[in-house]
């Protein structure tokens, strides 16, 4: 009786120790193969509280008399809400310029495949939105200043509509210097914009094709989209205009991953 006891203890570790030979070399197929199954090539929910290094790097161009990019707690009377805060204070600069500032991606998002980017954008209910923007932009090359002068450039962005409580949707490509819009909602000719909260976006788009969808509808969508580049670095971005006392806004939980 012992005997068989102890064969079968000896058929069972030797089962232990070959199953944990097989997942060792499954997770290094993985990580060799990571086509082998479905990865989110970049998430983050900003929940620790802290803007991860190792996924953003801090964008700005202009002058400011207050720009702050930190990840803080959005409401907190309740349950911590950490996002992604651009803070711009305007007050007595240059009146010549527009500042901007923002975070980039480390690393290049491919689209080759088609992919879908979401996140949730936060008007913060502006009492004076005028010449703000809260803009995504998908840019082939890096830059620590300002996407918008780069030379190629996808870009999704509110902006701020006088006198001030309202805000419009903007689609653009930009393709060797020479900006196209695909979407104004109306503008120049509706000025009025409308009134927006919570945005939740989802951009879908390949090699070819474009979709853009806002809370739960799509509002545009295009089978070529014209850009000439298949892999870009993400940026979310704020901008303002000089002299306008400090307005932030948000952004939350964004993933790219295979659609």
């Amino acid at each position: 009786m012992k005997a068989v006891v102890l064969i079968t203890l000896v058929f069972v570790l030797v089962l232990v120790c070959c199953g944990l030979k097989i997942g060792d070399r499954t997770d290094n197929i993985i990580a060799e193969r990571p086509e082998l199954t479905e990865i989110v090539e970049l998430q983050d929910n900003f929940s620790d509280g802290t803007l991860n290094p190792q996924l953003w790097q801090i964008t700005r161009e202009g002058d400011f008399k207050e720009s702050t990019i930190d990840v803080y707690d959005a409401n907190p009377t309740e349950n911590a809400d950490y996002r992604l805060r651009l803070r711009a204070n305007t007050i007595g600069t240059k009146d010549d310029t527009v500042k901007f500032h923002g975070v980039r991606s480390v690393e290049k998002v491919n689209f080759s495949d088609e992919k879908e980017i979401s996140f949730d954008l936060g008007w913060n209910n502006q009492s004076n939105g005028c010449y703000l923007t809260a803009s995504l932009y998908l840019c082939p090359t890096a830059t620590n200043g300002n996407p918008r002068n780069e030379k190629d450039w996808l870009k999704f962005e509110y902006a701020g509509v006088p006198p001030g409580r309202n805000a419009r949707c903007v689609i653009a490509t930009k393709s060797g210097g020479k900006v196209k819009y695909l979407y104004t909602e109306g503008w120049p000719e509706q000025k009025s914009g409308r009134h927006i909260t919570n945005q939740r976006i989802k951009i879908i788009l390949d090699n070819k094709s474009l979709k853009i969808i806002e809370n739960g509808t799509e509002i545009y969508g295009t089978q070529s989209h014209g850009l000439e580049f298949t892999s870009a670095y993400l940026y979310l971005q704020m901008s303002s205009h000089s002299n306008y006392l400090a307005r932030e806004i948000y952004f939350d939980n964004v993933v790219i991953s295979p659609k």
